[in-house]
């Protein structure tokens, strides 16, 4: 069972979506979420000359981009809670041209600091809502990843107020033929019915770079972000998404996505409050959560153990970009060392988050031994 779902069906039946922000004038897909931040950052004219506020706390591939853009990054400081220091992002925002924000895990962003412009990363958002209004919809413009939340082989998305700006070109077909291949093994491998359960998770422990870091004690040098990438990189991040993706996301039923994530990390809060950080231990009205974060002293051990039951954790940012002042935001180390996704994704039923449950359990007190 992975973080992430695998595609469903339903969503290649042909409909128009007019759920935000796939119906909305303005939106672009793209290849890759960091090809979206791209297209935002040429969007609003963020080049050399000028300078953008960004989270201390954060991924790393926006602030790639924002590099590799020649725009100069101040960092404002986000808490060991994970709650932005209004304060300081109210100063840092005063001595730039905009500011990013960032929504974690699908909750909502601090306010939107005045005399600014806005870029919100609704990454981790989609189908979110704060008091009545989706994530991503106040901006100037927004970044969106449905493959994250989706399941669609590839797929980032920019939202510019007022405004628009074209992706170009589409991504290799070899490298979709890949991805695509993977969602269906995905599927197979949370199947309930072992006769497709079982040799689809033998195939993912074989090709699967993660699953192969997790058991060799690597897992942090492979998945963290990519950094010294060349502008041609972030040029095919920023082409036009697959024609799967493109046909997909309009058959996505948002509504529903929300409910059952939100079913589904109810689940996990009730078994697992004590490692759940505490801004995270309720579900606002709307918050169609990505998945459930867990901070655990034995991170790694935990994350093994998890596999070992047939349910696959992520590292939540584990390294941050390395134009980030790690001492002067030393107080965020910690995090980046104890932090990992479990599973809430709409295509888990509640006899998965049974097993996510009892998987976790049994794999935090087994790194703890």
């Amino acid at each position: 069972m992975s973080v992430y779902p695998p595609l469903e069906p339903a969503a290649l039946v042909p409909r128009r979506s007019r759920q935000f922000p796939f119906g909305s004038d303005g939106l672009t897909l793209t290849h890759l979420g960091r090809g979206a931040v791209w297209l935002a950052l040429k969007a609003l004219g963020l080049g050399a000359g000028s300078r953008l506020a960004m989270p201390a706390y954060h991924c790393g591939s926006e602030v790639e981009a924002a590099r590799l853009a020649g725009v100069e990054v101040l960092f404002y400081r986000v808490l060991p809670t994970l709650r932005v220091d209004e304060d300081d992002l109210q100063r840092v925002a005063k001595e730039t041209d905009a500011t990013y924000l960032i929504s974690y895990y699908g909750f909502p962003m601090p306010p939107l600091p005045p005399g600014t412009r806005v870029i919100e990363d609704a990454a981790h958002a989609l189908f979110s809502y704060d008091g009545g209004g989706a994530i991503g919809s106040r901006g100037d413009a927004a970044i969106f990843c449905p493959r994250k939340s989706l399941g669609v082989p590839d797929g980032g998305a920019v939202l510019v107020r007022n405004g628009r700006i074209e992706a170009a070109g589409r991504p290799p077909w070899k490298r979709m033929a890949r991805s695509v291949a993977s969602q269906g093994m995905g599927w197979a491998a949370q199947s309930r019915a072992g006769v497709l359960r079982a040799p689809a998770t033998k195939v993912f422990s074989k090709v699967s770079k993660a699953e192969q870091a997790v058991e060799k004690g690597t897992l942090t040098e492979t998945v963290i972000g990519e950094w010294n990438l060349e502008v041609a990189d972030l040029e095919i991040a920023a082409s036009k998404c697959s024609r799967v993706t493109e046909w997909a996301v309009h058959g996505a039923d948002g509504e529903k996505i929300r409910e059952h994530r939100r079913r589904n990390y109810q689940v996990l809060l009730d078994a697992l409050p004590e490692v759940c950080l505490d801004r995270f231990r309720s579900l606002p009205d709307g918050v169609a959560p990505l998945y459930f974060p867990v901070r655990v002293p034995e991170r790694d051990r935990t994350i093994a153990e998890l596999q070992k039951r047939g349910v696959r954790s992520i590292e939540i940012w584990p390294v941050p970009h390395p134009m980030l002042d790690r001492t002067r935001f030393a107080e965020l180390d910690p995090l980046r060392h104890q932090m990992l996704a479990l599973p809430v994704h709409q295509g888990l039923t509640p006899w998965h988050m049974e097993q996510v449950a009892h998987a976790a359990r049994e794999a935090i007190t087994a790194a703890h031994r």
